[in-house]
C-alpha cells in the first residue's frame, strides 16, 4: 500500500516544478530514491515508513531515516532525490534538521487547509543541506518570538511551493513566515503568506542569494512590511540574481524593499499598503519594470520614469 491511494489528478492537480511532472500517468512518484510515509495521528516511529500501514509518526523520524539513505555511498543514495509523503492533522515539530536532497509533500487535509499541517520553528543546523522542497505543507506558528521558517548559509537550494504560511494562530503571531540569510539557490514559488505577521512576511538578509527566487506568491493581511531586504544581499560567480516577481502583497507598512543597490530584478509585483507614497515601497528602480502599488489611495507605478 503506497501512493496509489493518492490519485494524481485529484490530490496534486497542478503538482509541477519548472514543467517536470512530479508523478508519472500512472500516479506514481517521479522518484529516484525511496520514498517515506508520515502520518501524524497514528503513525509509529518504530516503523521504517515504507508504506502508509507502516508511516512514521514524526516527521523528523522521516527526515533521519532519509538523510542516512542519501548518505548512504555503498547504495549511491547520494545521488538521488528522496520523497516523504505526509499527512496528518497538524504536527508539532522544530525541525533543526531539514531532509537533503528530498521532496516533502503534503497529502490529505488539515481541517479546512488542503495538505499536512505543521506547527514549529524550523531552524536547520544540518551542514550540507541540500535542495529540500516542501509541497503543498501548510505552516502554523507556535511561539511569538520566532520566526516560522529560519535559513543561513547552511543551507542552499531550499523551496516552498504551494504552501500556506499562517501568520496568526490563536494567540500565537508569528514575526515572519521565512528569514533567509545568505543561503542561496532558494525558491519561494505559488504560496501564500495569511495574517497579520508582526515583522517582514519574508525577510532577506546579507550575504549570497544568488538565484533565490520568489516569484508568484500572495501576501495578505501583514501588520508591517511584505518582502524586505533588510541588509545587503550578495551574488556570487555564476549565479544569477535574485527574482521578486508577480507577487501580490497587501500589508500595512513597505510592501518591497530593496537596498539602494540591489541584486534583485522587481518585475511585475501588485501591492497595496497602508502607508503614505513616500512610506509604501523602497525598490533599486535601475534593475524595476512593471510594479504598481497602491498606498493610501495613492497609485505608484515603479519604475515611475518610463524607459526610453
Amino acid at each position: 500500500m503506497g501512493i496509489d491511494k493518492f490519485y494524481r489528478k485529484v490530490v496534486f492537480p497542478s503538482a509541477t516544478i519548472d514543467g517536470i511532472d512530479l508523478y508519472s500517468a500512472l500516479s506514481k512518484a517521479a522518484i529516484q530514491g525511496k520514498i517515506y510515509y508520515v502520518e501524524g495521528n497514528i503513525g509509529d516511529d518504530d516503523h521504517d515508513g515504507s508504506s502508509w500501514d507502516l508511516a512514521k509518526l514524526t516527521l523528523a523520524s522521516a527526515i533521519t531515516a532519509s538523510n542516512a539513505s542519501i548518505a548512504n555511498a555503498d547504495m549511491k543514495g547520494y545521488a538521488s532525490r528522496n520523497t516523504i509523503f505526509v499527512k496528518g492533522d497538524r504536527l508539532v515539530e522544530d525541525l533543526d534538521i531539514f531532509p537533503n536532497k528530498c521532496d516533502v509533500i503534503g497529502v490529505g487535509s488539515c481541517d479546512a487547509y488542503i495538505g499536512a499541517g505543521i506547527q514549529g520553528n524550523h531552524e536547520p543546523a544540518n551542514a550540507g543541506n541540500y535542495g529540500t522542497r516542501f509541497i503543498n505543507i501548510n505552516f502554523f506558528p507556535k511561539t511569538t518570538s520566532e520566526d516560522i521558517v529560519i535559513l543561513a548559509s547552511t543551507s542552499s537550494g531550499i523551496e516552498f511551493h504551494n504552501c500556506t504560511f499562517i501568520g496568526v494562530w490563536g494567540a500565537i503571531t508569528a514575526p515572519s513566515a521565512i528569514d533567509i540569510t545568505a543561503s542561496p539557490m532558494g525558491k519561494i514559488e505559488n504560496c501564500k503568506f495569511l495574517g497579520a505577521f508582526s515583522g517582514d512576511v519574508i525577510d532577506i538578509g546579507a550575504g549570497d542569494c544568488s538565484g533565490l527566487r520568489i516569484v508568484d506568491n500572495t501576501i495578505i493581511g501583514g501588520a508591517d512590511n511584505g518582502i524586505v531586504e533588510t541588509a545587503t544581499a550578495t551574488v556570487a560567480g555564476a549565479m544569477s540574481r535574485g527574482l521578486i516577481m508577480n507577487n501580490f502583497i497587501q500589508v500595512a507598512d513597505e510592501i518591497i524593499k530593496t537596498q539602494d543597490v540591489s541584486v534583485f530584478n522587481v518585475i511585475g509585483n501588485r501591492g497595496i499598503s497602508a502607508e503614505t507614497t513616500i512610506g509604501g515601497w523602497s525598490i533599486d528602480e535601475t534593475y524595476a519594470v512593471d510594479n504598481v502599488f497602491n498606498m493610501a489611495g495613492a497609485i505608484d507605478t515603479i519604475p515611475n520614469t518610463p524607459a526610453i
